[in-house]
């Protein structure tokens, strides 16, 4: 979901052929799925590809022939069982979201079919690639954007009237459905029973400041931006992974829209915005798109929060930056500044030299003399994670230090706590609201940067950006 899902590329397929060309998953859920497949096409599997990504759903792009020999291409996407939790964004939702955009003029995939017993779909297969980074001429990339702009344009224009999807809101106005999904991702923030005062602080401002617009509710795509829509010969082919979609603010989009680009920018996120209107989008409200830049990255924030068994690198990199950003968008849409410590500076221990022994072997022998894909990421990761512990190696201790005496200055109460419990108990005092706003926002743009600094030898270029700014020159600011 959002944030790293699978996506429909066929670059990024591990191919996993079988004596015929083609092999079933493992499983019995995945094994019965594929002799569907081939009753719902009318044929028999030429060839399948496990696609890559996805930390919940399995997907695979299938190649089936008919009877008369022509090939269908299709792509299958699996949600395996999991215990029963709050989380509503299952496969049979996501069909009930491909129903509802079925007939619109927009670039998707289509649905075929959805499996009566388990959770999965079929859908026809989009071409193209997801990798926006990929392409380095400035002028494909902002021609490509205008054309997402325009479909959102066109997604956001249909009337929802009819339209209903599991465990959403309901209400005539914009304000209903955005608390709606507040409640979804506030539950599944509780469900995980671990305190966490930043989103705590998040979710009290969500609550005291939603947005009221007179527009009319739109169904929102959920998780729109580079990286989940494909693109081939310099024009965009599909919008994918609609498991977020729901009925909300046209404006969220927009903003899922700067969260991507955080990871893979356009040339001119400005000239974005205005192809959205120019496109018939929904008038732009830059305090609206700063309102779900909070939800958003709230969002990013509760998703990794839940997520405590992925790549370590993974989750270094997503949790350093994904937390500094909702302390900017907080920043940026209540008003309040606040104050960005320096960098700690520390000297080398004297294992630096280890450290940087053991990196250069994983660069320049492990990755430099590897054709195995999997070896290769193993090693990338493995170096990021060196990284990040030769900093708290080096900082660690000044680290912690500092969190405490900033923890105690907010919560006297705090000194004669262990570090843990210091957090778990600012947590709740977040929650009650009998921390300041501002005190405990600029707290936690101390911790932002310190675990950012941590972060950085790990993060490479993504260490240091930024949301898009929002620069319009007419807005509606309802």
């Amino acid at each position: 979901m959002g944030v790293g899902a699978a996506s429909h590329e066929a670059n990024e397929m591990r191919r996993q052929s079988g004596p015929e060309g083609a092999s079933a998953p493992v499983g019995t859920d995945e094994s019965r799925l594929f002799a569907w497949v081939e009753q719902v096409c009318g044929g028999r599997i030429l060839s399948s590809a496990q696609t890559s990504g996805g930390n919940r759903a399995r997907s695979w792009a299938i190649d089936v022939a008919d009877a008369g020999g022509q090939v269908k291409e299709v792509f299958l996407r699996y949600g395996p069982p999991r215990p029963p939790g709050v989380e509503p964004y299952t496969i049979h939702r996501e069909a009930q979201v491909y129903r509802a955009i079925a007939t619109l003029p927009i670039r998707a995939p289509r649905l075929i079919a959805e499996h009566p017993d388990i959770e999965a779909i079929l859908t026809d297969r989009a071409t193209g690639i997801a990798e926006f980074r990929r392409l380095k001429d400035p002028v494909v990339k902002q021609s490509i954007a205008r054309e997402v702009m325009a479909d959102l344009a066109r997604l956001h224009a249909h009337p929802v009237d009819g339209v209903a999807l599991s465990g959403g809101g309901s209400g005539p106005r914009i304000r209903d459905h955005v608390r709606a999904e507040l409640a979804i991702w506030r539950a599944m923030y509780d469900e995980t029973g671990r305190p966490d005062g930043l989103l705590d602080l998040a979710f009290r401002w969500l609550d005291d400041n939603i947005p009221d617009p007179d527009g009319p509710v739109v169904l929102v795509h959920g998780d729109a931006g580079p990286g989940n829509f494909l693109f081939e010969d310099g024009r965009l082919t599909a919008l994918i992974d609609w498991e977020l979609a729901h009925l909300g603010d046209p404006m969220e989009d927009l903003a899922w829209f700067s969260m991507r680009c955080v990871m893979e920018p356009v040339p001119d996120f400005a000239a974005s915005l205005k192809d959205y209107g120019l496109a018939g989008g929904t008038p732009v409200s830059r305090n609206r798109i700063l309102y779900h830049r909070v939800l958003v990255s709230t969002r990013v924030v509760v998703i990794r929060h839940r997520n405590v068994t992925g790549e370590p690198a993974h989750a270094i990199v997503s949790n350093a930056l994904n937390r500094r950003l909702l302390v900017e968008a907080l920043s940026d849409a209540s008003g309040v500044s606040v104050n960005w410590p320096k960098p700690i500076e520390a000297e080398p221990t004297d294992r630096e030299a280890l450290y940087s022994r053991i990196l250069d072997d994983l660069r320049d022998v492990v990755v430099a003399r590897s054709t195995d894909g999997q070896v290769i990421a193993k090693a990338k990761n493995a170096a990021k994670v060196l990284k990040y512990l030769e900093a708290w190696d080096r900082i660690g201790e000044q680290v912690d230090t500092l969190e405490s005496d900033a923890l105690v200055r907010l919560m006297p109460s705090a000194r004669d706590l262990t570090l843990e419990a210091a957090r778990t108990s600012l947590a709740q005092a977040v929650r009650s609201g009998q921390v300041p706003f501002g005190e405990a926002l600029d707290f936690f743009a101390g911790k932002a940067a310190r675990d950012a600094q941590l972060a950085t030898g790990a993060s490479g270029g993504i260490a240091h950006r930024h949301y898009p700014k929002l620069a319009l020159e007419h807005e509606d600011d309802r």
